[in-house]
């Protein structure tokens, strides 16, 4: 090109093109080190864990059998479900500073939309606690579920979590919050007061706070009449922490609810019934000597009618919630029932089960029944003394 006879044309020309690279160059730049704080937010410093996994419970049950070789067979199987649970499941938020475990997938117009509830992210979190070991990243990643629900406040109490939001738009319809999954996700936040101490992202006191005032806040303005799930096993470590009546009248009310249905249900209990077995299960077998008793005996008639004939468990029980969630929310109260299956069968059971890709509340409660079987779940277990299994 001759500059001498540079036209005002060709001078513009040149220079939108050097705009151009400049403003490649910028977003090269803008990207680069939006990667980099990415990576920084996603790289916490790892956490002393005050109860390393695999916990060995002074006052252990034994539900299965407990030679040194079968339990570290048994351990090898856990943390094997715990690498492909999280493989399978667990993605990052658009943000690099959010993570959650994937639910439904559905087609909208030319992009597939990934959903996500508030009771799959409590469940995954007090998973978290549970698997902690000394110096691994699982702080990290319950801060990460943390942050995701502190991101999708509920409509009703702003405190607590939409029970439903879509993780990967920047915005997602803020709907009512999941009671019974909040008090999952306040007994994870107590359990990781426990492990850790304190969170590094977050200030957990305050957390806890917020969230310990707005639960009984949002039961109290639910009718007694209103179906709920029976919980408990959550309320009463929640009472711990947290002292107030309406544990203790919420769960009466919710039994009075439960009792018709327990007494009715044949086959495989569906979602609101399968989770109240779940809790009367955990308490049979952390608190068999408490409120356990007046539960059992109805309890243990609907067991046997769920188990009876069990088969596949393949597809649902009802949209949203498949055979397999409702097999393991059956397993702990099984296995409490000293005339009931065999530990050792249920436990092979889990082993070769398979959750659906989409399942990722079933694939939840899998992992939460093989840690209580194994008996290396110590949420709810009295304070009595621990040792770390080598």
């Amino acid at each position: 090109m001759n500059y001498q006879s540079l036209t005002p044309h060709d001078a513009t020309g040149l220079l939108s093109l050097v705009g151009l690279v400049v403003l490649f160059i910028g977003l090269l730049f803008l990207i680069r080190r939006t990667q980099k704080k990415r990576l920084q937010q996603a790289q916490a410093a790892p956490a002393a864990a005050a109860k390393p996994f695999p916990q060995n419970l002074e006052a252990r049950l034994q539900i299965l059998p407990d030679s040194g070789e079968q339990r570290q067979e048994r351990l090898a199987q856990l943390r094997q479900a715990y690498a492909d649970w999280q493989s399978a499941y667990w993605l990052r938020g658009l943000d690099g500073a959010t993570e959650f475990l994937r639910g439904q997938t559905t087609k909208r117009g030319l992009r597939y939309q990934i959903s996500a509830t508030s009771l799959v992210q409590g469940l995954a979190m007090l998973i978290q606690t549970q698997m902690a070991e000394k110096g691994d990243d699982s702080r990290a990643g319950f801060e990460h579920l943390l942050a995701c629900l502190l991101s999708r406040p509920a409509q009703d109490f702003p405190a607590l979590s939409s029970w439903l939001f879509m993780p990967d738009l920047p915005t997602s319809p803020r709907l009512q919050s999941d009671l019974h999954a909040e008090a999952w996700i306040l007994s994870a936040l107590l359990a990781a007061e426990r492990q850790w101490g304190s969170l590094e992202r977050f200030d957990l006191n305050q957390v806890l706070a917020e969230r310990a005032r707005a639960l009984p806040d949002a039961l109290r303005n639910e009718s007694e009449e209103d179906s709920a799930v029976f919980s408990p096993f959550l309320y009463r470590i929640i009472a711990r922490g947290f002292p107030d009546p309406i544990w203790h009248s919420r769960a009466d009310a919710d039994w009075k609810v439960l009792v018709p249905r327990l007494r009715v249900g044949k086959g495989l209990p569906a979602r609101q019934e399968a989770l109240s077995l779940l809790q009367i299960g955990l308490e049979g077998i952390l608190q068999p000597d408490g409120d356990f008793p007046q539960w059992s005996d109805l309890a243990f008639a609907r067991l046997k009618r769920a188990l009876a004939s069990l088969g596949e468990l393949d597809g649902e029980v009802e949209e949203g919630f498949s055979r397999l969630a409702s097999f393991c929310c059956c397993v702990p109260l099984a296995a409490a029932d000293k005339n009931g299956a065999e530990a050792e069968g249920l436990w092979s059971r889990l082993v070769q089960a398979q959750a659906a890709r989409q399942d990722a509340l079933g694939a939840s409660l899998r992992l939460l029944t093989m840690m209580m079987l194994a008996e290396t779940f110590w949420l709810g277990e009295s304070e009595a003394p621990v040792t770390q299994e080598v």
